[in-house]
């Protein structure tokens, strides 16, 4: 826990100052770093207000506020930040093979509207609406939440077996394998068909290939592994119980929303990063950098 904390902080701070730049050049507006922008603000909820409940429930061995409606709240919050973790980074994949060989499918306005815009946002929907309503609507016998357990023993959509399976599958499993297919056929398709694209798309393409690389690939070694260990655990073969299991069930999800701010700044060049590595320097080191200008 001390780790994610030291991170949390330089963190939380760099997906804040990536988005609130509002100059016309911020590379986020740019249409296929849409879905980046969609990651940082999954990224500033989760370390912003998911994870000090994680942290307050470590601390105290309790949750922090003990009512039925904050359980809710709780599970509600961390599911929907994990499930709109994977799916977000599963649309971006699939969608920069559309982005770097039929890019004349986002000229026109109507065509980014029908092929961009809609898609993200039923992206969203779909994750968040069926988050909300498993975790409200579905009940179980046992429905008495356990305020000394993580995430209050979790609501009856997780405990129950057959709902647990379809969260696993849908928001877990089927994302995480359509990120890793797709972003290992993105690099396979530009050497195949390199020869057909013109010398400014090679260019541009090449860009875009090895950012999809590099952010799917740290969202892929995190997912893959927890997707095992959670189908593994469903089935019987190993045990929540299991200290190490449980460890990296409750840490696991906070490693990707820590890591997206730094490497979103790694892998979009320009202004942003030599601005936001000015701030940085302010906030922390101000005597040095009042030193050097005088």
């Amino acid at each position: 826990m001390i780790i994610l904390t030291i991170i949390q902080i330089p963190s939380f701070f760099c997906a804040i100052q990536s988005l609130r730049f509002n100059q016309q050049n911020n590379p986020l507006k740019d249409l296929q770093n849409h879905v980046l922008a969609c990651l940082l603000f999954v990224s500033i909820w989760a370390i912003g207000i998911d994870l000090p409940f994680t942290q307050t429930y470590l601390v105290l061995n309790v949750v922090p506020i003990r009512t039925s409606w904050a359980c809710i709240f709780y599970n509600i919050s961390f599911l929907g930040m994990t499930g709109l973790n994977r799916m977000l980074m599963a649309f971006m994949c699939v969608e920069r093979h559309f982005l770097v060989f039929h890019n004349h499918l986002y000229r026109g306005h109507r065509s980014r509207l029908l092929f961009h815009y809609i898609p993200l946002c039923l992206t969203i929907l779909f994750v968040l609406m069926y988050i909300i309503m498993v975790n409200t609507l579905v009940s179980c016998s046992d429905m008495s939440f356990d305020y000394t357990r993580f995430m209050c023993g979790y609501t009856c959509a997780i405990r129950l077996r057959d709902h647990a399976i379809v969260y696993i599958w849908i928001y877990v499993f089927i994302p995480t394998a359509i990120a890793t297919i797709a972003s290992i056929l993105l690099p396979i398709r530009f050497i195949i068909q390199k020869a057909s694209l013109q010398r400014i798309q090679w260019y541009r393409a090449r860009k875009m290939i090895i950012q999809t690389s590099t952010i799917a690939s740290a969202y892929i070694l995190c997912w893959l592994p927890y997707s095992i260990i959670l189908q593994l655990s469903i089935n019987g073969i190993m045990s929540f119980n299991d200290p190490n299991v449980s460890r990296f069930v409750t840490y696991g999800p906070y490693i990707t929303s820590l890591l997206t701010p730094f490497i979103i700044q790694h892998t979009i060049p320009g202004w942003m990063n030599k601005k936001l590595m000015k701030e940085i320097k302010l906030l922390f080191f101000p005597e040095q950098i009042n030193s050097t200008t005088h």
